[in-house]
């Protein structure tokens, strides 16, 4: 048996079928919480507006196969990545489908009570509304290789995902990196960071910075604040101090392109090849200081 999905949906618009018009923003909402998540996990910034990449289309690359009443109950299946336009197939994770992983994914972060970012709580609790007053709607993901039981979104689980969490793991953190990214747009502000260790930090700032943030873009930078590491390469950060690193100017006496042996001539005075006697100091005189320089620097006595 393949793997497919199974979500039952029940509330005030999917007492006896679900409402076309509901069925829709609920299908809207799960994906936006699926593309959401998988860019969380990989440490991306949200996305806001915009047409989706070939990862987005694979993230949520199912099809609906089975639908049936009581009170909706929608089944769906993976489709290839291939099939919704992404051309590279490494999008597919080694296995499983990619939609399949990433619903998988954030099911055990869900009922494992773990924190999501605000994007995914927020679109999942919408999907959930779509559907009525005092909704709910089942996820369970069915196949050979994956087993899991049915997670249930309600009001109180949305509730716990919501909560203030104290992380103890956050502490104050300074790095240096480069400003590779920024979403400017509100909500989920923010500006992409990679430090010269390779870690990619996705960090927030507060509105006094965003003047500055937005002249920074491929600059080298300096930020301090509080956060911590997600995974061993990415990180998450609120920004309390930005500073610009200077870089400075490459002077023409380095260069990394060769340059002709006669301009190296020209540029520096000289004709021809140099005597040994263009190494004597005129100046040096043979005495008892001479000889102690010698032997303080070279470690012999003449």
């Amino acid at each position: 048996m393949d793997q497919r999905v199974v979500l039952d949906l029940h509330g005030t618009r999917a007492l006896a079928g679900v409402e076309i018009d509901a069925l829709e923003g609920f299908l809207r909402h799960f994906r936006t919480a699926l593309r959401e998540y998988d860019r969380w996990r990989r440490g991306t910034l949200a996305r806001r507006g915009g047409h989706p990449d070939a990862r987005d289309l694979a993230a949520t690359a199912f099809r609906l196969v089975d639908f049936r009443v009581g009170s909706g109950i929608a089944t769906l299946e993976p489709v290839r990545p291939q099939l919704v336009g992404a051309t590279d197939l490494s999008l597919a994770d080694v296995g499983d489908d990619l939609s399949i992983s990433t619903l998988d994914g954030l099911l055990e972060t869900i009922d494992r009570d773990e924190r999501l970012p605000a994007p995914v709580v927020e679109a999942l609790d919408d999907a959930r509304r779509a559907i009525g007053d005092g909704a709910t709607f089942g996820v369970k993901v069915e196949g050979r290789t994956l087993q899991r039981a049915r997670i249930e979104i309600d009001k109180a689980r949305m509730t716990r995902l919501r909560r203030p969490t104290k992380d103890d793991s956050e502490s104050n953190v300074a790095i240096a990196g480069r400003l590779h990214m920024i979403e400017v747009d509100q909500p989920g502000r923010g500006v992409g960071i990679r430090a010269q260790d390779g870690v990619d930090w996705t960090c927030s700032y507060p509105d006094e910075l965003h003047e500055l943030v937005t002249t920074l873009i491929e600059r080298v930078v300096r930020v301090e604040g509080t956060g911590r590491k997600v995974t061993a390469m990415t990180g998450r950060l609120r920004i309390g101090r930005l500073t610009p690193v200077p870089e400075h100017a490459q002077e023409p006496l380095f260069s990394v392109d060769p340059v002709a042996i006669e301009t190296l001539r020209e540029q520096q005075g000289i004709g021809g090849p140099q005597r040994l006697d263009s190494l004597i100091d005129q100046e040096w005189e043979d005495d008892d200081a001479g000889r102690r320089f010698l032997e303080a620097t070279l470690g012999i006595a003449k």
